[in-house]
């Protein structure tokens, strides 16, 4: 793992002597270099793809696009220059208290009229909001929706985008469903291992986003699994192997930065080790960090290497740096992220809704603690209005500096703007608009292809007969595997009707023992007591994964992914 403490630090006072030089109102010392060189705003080359992650051209950072001067203005390693960072802050300071509060949070609301939420927006001068299930009832609503979020900013006079936001990480958590493209869950990502189809993937589902409307998605789960101890992230995770995760979850953050969608790599410092689900309450990491420096800072050490936008703080008190006190809220976990791993991007915490913040806090308390803490971008709240008045009464009693709070949104504003150069140029690669949404089928099923993983039985040929029938996963599943084979013509036999083979679909954690294939189309620890002769993971139910998985049935497709996790003595790797 490399660190950059001292490039870190040199960094960090630099930028806390502009920050106080901005409070102060010192705007003269903002200077924004231009160049005369390369126009980054201009469409690439025919056939060229977006600039890949960690690799961004001079100007990117801009949000007029133009090429700053390098030599008076060097860049962050995500993108923006330190000259753009500084006129965020400056921007930040010069805003009214009450407005510069608001900045920083993302609320959540209830239902799918969007009217109260856009009102805050523009009154309070919240930063967006993320849209959830309730607030969706269909694409033109959810068009609509986010046209009304992004209206109500600029309503305010902000000259930067508003944070619109969703979790559609694939498989058990996408909150937009059909006719938006369904994908499987992260775990097929890892069991494929290909990072140009996890790319390719992530980014046709970012673009499906961008003609939505949307400016972030909180995804990819960078947190290491340990596997059926992990109640919380389960295939969630691209595995238990930190280098194979830092790789995908890389590649997933490209793709979707390639679409001009920000992506958040979460849980920081790692969710998938601990055995408490921080919905509920918090969990506790007792490793030390040497050992979480060997396996779940892995990722997230990489991610800052090659220029991740923004890190989500996971609700998990690690007694190496702060017993007691979430990563969220704890400033040893941020001091860690900026100075040992050199972390210049924006810290949003995880939902400040969640169990493991809320007990024992009056409203608005985790919201001051978390940016004095040293977070940037405050994700859902309890109360949204109770949390921006908390932070100016913090403030006025100086249990928050203003210059912190400058410093967060300074980041946020600089965050976004880089956000609507990105989105800029990936309209000039590849334009979205209405008909984009659900149109990424080939790419999900591309990724599937690669995942689906045959743990026993042949890896060639027919593992079925023509005819079988279909026992587990529930009506839904079994009506839409049912479509599948019909698309694959593969014959599902009527109940009670005769059958060449049996196969039984698990969506859970329990095994159901029986049946000539068990196929596990969630976590596959569940195949490790089957006595299946054939055992498959699949890792999702979509309509590719099920397509993809009735072309390995009848042998018209090999089955190409391997293991991301142990299961029972079945190794990582293995597949086919």
């Amino acid at each position: 793992m490399t660190t950059a403490l001292g490039r870190t630090m040199t960094r960090r006072t630099w930028f806390l002597a502009l920050a106080l030089a901005a409070l102060a109102g010192l705007a003269a010392f903002v200077v924004v270099g231009r160049g005369e060189q390369g126009d980054v705003g201009a469409a690439p080359a025919p056939g060229s793809r977006p600039v890949p992650y960690g690799d961004v051209p001079e100007g990117l950072g801009t949000p007029s696009g133009e090429e700053p001067g390098s030599a008076s203005s060097p860049r962050l390693a995500w993108g923006p220059t330190e000259a753009d960072l500084a006129q965020g802050v400056a921007d930040a300071a010069a805003l009214p208290l009450e407005r510069v509060a608001g900045s920083v949070i993302v609320a959540r609301y209830a239902g799918p009229d969007a009217t109260a939420i856009a009102s805050q927006i523009t009154d309070l001068g919240l930063a967006g909001a993320i849209l959830f299930g309730d607030n969706v009832t269909g694409v033109d609503q959810v068009r609509t929706t986010t046209a009304q979020l992004a209206d109500a900013g600029a309503a305010d006079g902000r000259t930067w985008p508003v944070v619109v936001a969703v979790d559609q990480e694939g498989g058990l958590v996408q909150r937009l469903g059909l006719p938006f493209t369904q994908f499987p869950s992260f775990s097929a990502a890892g069991a494929a291992g290909d990072e140009t189809v996890v790319r390719e993937a992530a980014e046709a589902r970012a673009s499906e986003l961008r003609a939505a409307g949307f400016t972030m998605n909180f995804a990819p789960v960078a947190d290491v699994t340990i596997g059926p101890a992990d109640p919380t992230i389960g295939s969630r995770s691209a595995g238990s192997a930190p280098d194979a995760v830092a790789r995908i979850a890389g590649a997933e953050s490209a793709g979707s930065l390639d679409a001009g969608i920000l992506p958040a790599v979460k849980h920081f410092p790692g969710h998938g080790s601990v055995t408490v689900d921080s919905h509920a309450e918090l969990p506790v990491q007792g490793a030390s960090t040497a050992e979480l420096e060997a396996r779940d800072l892995v990722p997230f050490a990489d991610a800052v290497d090659t220029g991740a936008p923004m890190i989500m703080m996971g609700h998990i008190a690690v007694t190496a740096w702060q017993p007691g006190v979430p990563a969220s809220l704890s400033a040893p976990a941020y001091a860690y992220l900026r100075e040992s791993l050199g972390f210049t991007g924006v810290a949003v915490t995880d939902g400040l809704d969640m169990g493991g913040v809320t007990a024992g806090r009056a409203p608005g308390q985790a919201s001051v603690e978390a940016l004095a803490a040293g977070a940037d971008l405050l994700l859902t709240p309890v109360d949204s209005v109770a949390a921006r008045q908390a932070i100016i009464d913090a403030v006025g009693s100086g249990t928050l500096s203003r210059a912190r709070l400058d410093e967060a949104a300074g980041r946020v504003i600089t965050m976004m703007r880089w956000q609507e150069t990105l989105a800029s140029r990936a309209q000039d690669t590849t334009p979205v608009g209405p008909g984009t949404i659900g149109s990424a089928g080939s790419a999900a099923r591309a990724l599937s292809d690669a995942a689906v993983t045959v743990l026993t039985g042949q890896c060639t040929g027919s593992l079925v007969g023509d005819r079988i029938r279909l026992v587990g996963g529930g009506s839904a599943v079994q009506e839409a595997f049912a479509a599948a084979a019909e698309r694959g013509g593969l014959v599902v036999a009527a109940p009670g009707a005769a059958a060449d083979s049996e196969v039984r679909l698990v969506t859970g954690t329990t095994t159901a023992l029986g049946g000539d294939v068990a196929v596990a189309l969630d976590v596959p620890y569940v195949l490790e007591t089957s006595n299946a002769p054939v055992k498959i993971a699949a890792y999702g139910r979509d309509a590719g994964t099920l397509d993809t998985l009735v072309a390995v049935l009848r042998g018209h497709q090999p089955a190409l992914g391997h293991l991301p996790v142990a299961v029972g003595a079945y190794p990582v790797g293995t597949g086919c």
